[in-house]
């Protein structure tokens, strides 16, 4: 099976989920949607990934990609075929909906405690986890719930962590692709943009890594394995 990979950044590639793709049977097409490349017609592919990035899902002067994205989730959506939108894909999700992406009044930087909803138990992909996961978050933005969503998931600073539309497209807030040296390459650019602040929110960041990781990446390979088979 072919999947489409929308990247919106070269900072937030694929990582543990293409692994898992690949694993599983899958061919990746990656297009740098935020580098000018055309995003392809729907035809020829069982799903798609829309991956992360630095901007704003709100801001189209910083992402003027982004209508052409939301326009390629609702097309795969339309034709059930599973799509999942991870951090600034999740809101890109939402957006696609009608719902408000915002910037949420904290940020979520380094590994985080995330709580499945109890509608997690019986959804073909997360049922069986948690209900509580330790699991890598970076992103100071948030979204409201489309209209139809089923929560899937929250976390004591940010209470839309996942949700599920329809039968297979899914948004996760949190960043189950995201290796170790993805997450340090993020600290390492801390600082970069005016929002990034107060460096003291990474202190202990190897340490969670070092913990939590092997068990976010087992997370991640169960649930990416589930939804390419929802193709």
């Amino acid at each position: 099976m072919r999947i489409l990979v929308v990247q919106n950044s070269q900072t937030a590639p694929i990582g543990i989920v293409g692994e898992a793709l690949v694993d599983n049977g899958a061919s990746l097409v990656t297009i740098a949607a935020n580098e000018g490349e055309a995003i392809p017609d729907r035809d020829g592919f069982a799903g798609l990934v829309v991956l992360g990035g630095p901007q704003d899902a709100w801001d189209d002067s910083h992402g003027p990609h982004f209508p052409e994205v939301m326009e390629t989730i609702r097309a795969f959506a339309d034709a059930d075929r599973p799509v999942m939108g991870i951090c600034l894909g999740a809101q890109l999700t939402a957006r696609a909906y009608g719902a408000r992406v915002y910037r949420h009044d904290a940020a979520e930087l380094g590994v985080c405690p995330v709580t499945l909803h109890d509608h997690a138990a019986e959804d073909p992909v997360l049922g069986g986890f948690g209900p509580s996961l330790n699991l890598v978050q970076w992103h100071y933005d948030t979204f409201e719930f489309p209209d139809g969503a089923v929560p899937l998931a929250h976390s004591a600073v940010c209470g839309r962590q996942a949700f599920r539309l329809g039968r297979a497209t899914y948004a996760f807030q949190f960043h189950p692709e995201a290796t170790a040296g993805i997450v340090r390459g993020w600290a390492s650019r801390f600082g970069e943009e005016a929002r990034e602040k107060n460096r003291s929110v990474l202190d202990g960041l190897d340490h969670a890594l070092d913990a939590h990781l092997p068990a976010a990446e087992d997370f991640a390979r169960a649930i990416t394995r589930r939804w390419l088979a929802l193709a």
